[in-house]
């Protein structure tokens, strides 16, 4: 049987969640309340028994038309993921096709699973692109660290992608916060912004927008300036308008037109967590 979950729920769907992704209890918790919020989780239940895998579904937005996001899934032990997605998925997108929902986007784990989302119509049509690069040292690249706040970063991320699939800024709240805990630095100034991990001597930029690669290496240099790491590995979109040298291609989101096909030349989906 499937249902949407309810409060009864937050604590067996807490022990999926972390026992899947490794989040604490207290992140995990977070995330199923805020960030996909429990009346978008899909739970997976045999009657009298606990919850033997769950799926969310949350309701995003690109410009007027109207999405959703499968993500967080989590089985219980013995029970089959890769089994029972393609069956959930089958069955959540005729369901949001006739609710008039125009298109469904996720991030397959793996290549094998990316390969069994195409059978359902899902497509690889939103690619990042990685590549690591040596950060030149400027004295004088200005910056601010930590002090952004999500309102802020989310107009500025709108403003240099306005194709931008986004939650709502609570679920980013939300987001950011978690990302902090695991030890996010947010560097910052009136062109651009970057969300990066320090990793001894590279910084790994989960995010970075900017007006233009001089403005990009500009707060690259103010990161090294401040943590003297002297490289950077970093996740651009496939479409950004950043170049800032040659990478590889890597695969990340996929998505599936509900009801009929659009362009997504401009769609920038990153979910961060």
């Amino acid at each position: 049987m499937v249902r949407t979950a309810d409060t009864d729920d937050l604590e067996a769907l807490v022990e999926l969640r972390c026992a899947r992704y490794g989040d604490s209890p207290a992140d995990a918790a977070g995330w199923l309340q805020n960030v996909a919020g429990l009346e978008h989780i899909l739970v997976l239940q045999q009657p009298g028994q606990a919850p033997a895998a769950m799926l969310a579904a949350v309701p995003v937005r690109y410009s007027h038309r109207q999405g959703v996001w499968f993500c967080g899934g989590a089985a219980a032990q013995g029970v089959s993921m890769g089994n029972l997605l393609p069956k959930l998925l089958s069955g959540c997108l005729r369901a949001f096709g006739a609710k008039e929902y125009d298109f469904a986007v996720l991030a397959p784990e793996n290549a094998q699973e990316a390969q069994s989302l195409e059978a359902l119509g899902f497509r690889n049509l939103l690619p990042m692109r990685v590549l690591q690069k040596p950060i030149q040292r400027n004295l004088l690249a200005q910056a601010e660290f930590d002090s952004l706040t999500v309102r802020h970063l989310l107009e500025m991320r709108m403003r240099c992608q306005p194709g931008c699939i986004a939650l709502p800024e609570p679920a980013m709240n939300e987001v950011m916060t978690q990302l902090y805990r695991r030890g996010l630095t947010v560097v910052s100034n009136r062109r651009g912004y970057g969300l990066y991990f320090t990793n001894g001597n590279e910084l790994q930029f989960l995010e970075l927008q900017a007006d233009n690669d001089y403005c990009a290496d500009t707060l690259l240099q103010a990161a090294r300036e401040k943590t003297g790491a002297e490289k950077a590995r970093i996740l651009l979109a496939e479409n950004q308008t950043l170049y800032l040298g040659a990478g590889r291609r890597c695969g990340y989101g996929m998505i599936a037109f509900l009801r009929g096909e659009f362009p997504v030349t401009d769609v920038y989906f990153r979910m961060l967590l």
